[in-house]
């Protein structure tokens, strides 16, 4: 269907923008979406408005008549420019409640959305829609921040359109917050030019017919449950939303500040009221700085108990966890889930001003926890489970990457050594150590080529894992140098010449096209490789192995037992 309605006399009626959100499925009726103060009855409450005959059946409106205020920057310049106290900020805001189907879409304008309850809003069903529908060269905007401890947000606009493919976008293990572009060809229409913009919400501009707007919502609900996202976007099904007052929080909540509280930890667990999840295994916690906080700017972290600068406060060492363990250390006092909220943290400039708000601990943290088959991640401060049928295709898709432990038998990794020490100690006949070899390209920066050459032609590259930045350096150290071992004849030349030079026995396997690229990495305790990584090294693996094989390389993982 289109929505290019028209009025009754056939003239074209006013476009405009609707900004609609789908409202979680199970409410009595729709002014429950609404904050508690913007209700009938609250502090500042909405009018409902009387709509006409020729509004869609059940359909209810709540305005509220514009404020004015006058903005900040105004009063603070009025005593050198007098004219300024004229200046106002005015606002107004409706919301509509659309039933659809049984549901009800709240479609807002002006500050309408400011007005709603987000534990009531069905969150992603904007990202949902359009993971659907997307046209593959229609992408015009997105942001998605990563899933794991970089703090790295990608933000991109495309002018004329284009694919994710086209600017080597993966956005799997992304957590997809905004995506702008033209729909496809293949269902609903949406105004005349298919543009839309999708968040939590669906927004695109039509014309103003709201039984044609109704019509068009109920669509985009049945597409969701019919259709199945597109390759590129399939994450955004697999993170499911968590809302923030689920029993399930609560107990997340806990495990986390059991892991961030150690010297409290079993009496914070015992607050736990599911104590199965007692069990679930730790995969990651790391520091990482919300997206509003530029960290190139921050000459140090301030962390604070209290919601105000005047409380205990002390300075991080470092912007990491143990400057925060120390920080907390020196703090004293008692712990426990509470204190993901009471204990905030602020950015310093160089300056020595704020730069950044003072902020919840939580806030600053990437926590995931689970088995194998499911898992739970906090980023951003929201908390999220990973769809376990995406789990299970992750898996599966990984099962495919060849093992070889066994064949290569590396030794065991005693704890206190590092890396280095370790591949030095290491004495095997069919191995050849390559680890502080410098191999240069023909740009001159030097690359990596391996760890060790083993006689079957395996290019070794080794890493104890600390996290998951240290897997997305390893597993692009392996792609980036066997793509140079088969392109860059310099580099190939200076390898081979390396290798003859340190035992050339192994020249006829080095000479060779580079056949096999083993990530070996050394895991704790019983840890299984690599279904025990976590979520965003999964899927970290899984996209460069593919690369791998498009570069007619074998992939494979050796496991090391770290002693």
């Amino acid at each position: 269907m289109s929505l290019d309605g028209r009025s009754d006399s056939g003239e074209r009626v006013a476009k405009l923008r609707f900004n609609c959100y789908l409202l979680r499925d199970g409410l009595s009726e729709p002014v429950l979406a609404l904050r508690a103060k913007y209700r009938p009855g609250g502090s500042q409450p909405m009018d409902p408005l009387p709509v006409t005959g020729s509004a869609p059946v059940g359909m209810v409106a709540y305005f509220r008549a514009r404020s004015e205020k006058s903005p900040p920057w105004a009063s603070a310049l009025a005593e050198y420019f007098p004219g300024l106290s004229q200046a106002m900020n005015m606002s107004n805001r409706f919301v509509i409640f659309l039933p659809v189907d049984g549901r009800f879409f709240a479609v807002c304008f002006g500050y309408g959305s400011s007005t709603l309850d987000w534990a009531k809003v069905e969150a992603n069903f904007g990202l949902r829609f359009a993971a659907r529908r997307l046209e593959p060269d229609g992408l015009s905007d997105f942001r998605s921040r990563r899933v794991g401890a970089s703090s790295r947000t990608q933000s991109v606009q495309i002018p004329f359109g284009g694919g994710l493919r086209d600017f080597d976008v993966p956005l799997d293990g992304e957590f997809v917050r905004k995506l702008a572009g033209r729909l496809n060809s293949d269902g609903i229409e949406i105004g005349e030019s298919g543009i839309f913009i999708a968040t939590d919400s669906i927004a695109f501009k039509a014309e103003t017919n709201l039984n044609e707007i109704a019509e068009a919502l109920r669509s985009m609900l049945e597409e969701v449950e019919r259709l199945q996202p597109t390759e590129e976007l399939q994450f955004v099904d697999a993170l499911v939303p968590l809302r923030s007052k689920d029993p399930l929080v609560e107990d997340l909540e806990t495990l986390l500040a059991a892991a961030i509280f150690p010297t409290s930890a079993q009496s914070i667990r015992r607050h736990l009221k599911d104590q199965r999840l007692a069990q679930l295994s730790e995969y990651v916690l790391e520091f990482s700085p919300p997206d509003s906080v530029n960290m190139d700017t921050v000459d140090h972290m301030q962390i604070f108990r209290g919601r105000d600068e005047d409380g205990a406060s002390e300075v991080l060492d470092s912007a990491s966890l143990s400057g925060l363990e120390i920080a907390l250390g020196n703090m004293g006092g008692r712990y426990g889930r509470a204190s993901l909220r009471s204990v905030r943290l602020m950015a310093i400039g160089d300056d020595g001003e704020p730069a950044s708000g003072m902020m919840p601990l939580r806030d600053w943290l990437v926590f995931e926890v689970g088995t194998a088959d499911t898992r739970y991640i906090l980023t951003l401060g929201k908390w999220f489970s990973l769809d376990e049928d995406y789990t299970q295709r992750l898996n599966s898709d990984l099962s495919e990457i060849d093992h070889v432990t066994s064949i290569l038998a590396l030794p065991d990794w005693p704890r206190h050594l590092s890396e280095t020490q370790y591949n030095a100690q290491v004495s095997k006949a069919d191995l050849l150590c390559l680890d502080t070899v410098d191999v240069r390209p023909g740009d001159g920066d030097e690359v990596e080529s391996c760890d060790f050459l083993h006689r079957d032609g395996y290019l070794i590259h080794v890493k104890k894992y600390s996290g998951s930045q240290t897997l997305s350096h390893l597993f692009s150290q392996g792609l980036v140098s066997a793509q140079l071992l088969a392109s860059d004849n310099i580099y190939r030349k200076n390898f081979n010449e390396a290798v003859r030079q340190l035992d050339p026995s192994f020249l006829t396997t080095a000479e060779a096209t580079p056949k096999f690229v083993t990530y070996a990495i050394g895991h704790v305790k019983n840890r299984s490789l690599p279904d025990d990584l976590p979520t965003f090294s999964k899927v970290n693996l899984r996209d460069f192995a593919r690369r791998l094989r498009l570069s007619q390389v074998r992939p494979s993982l050796c496991r090391i037992q770290i002693v």
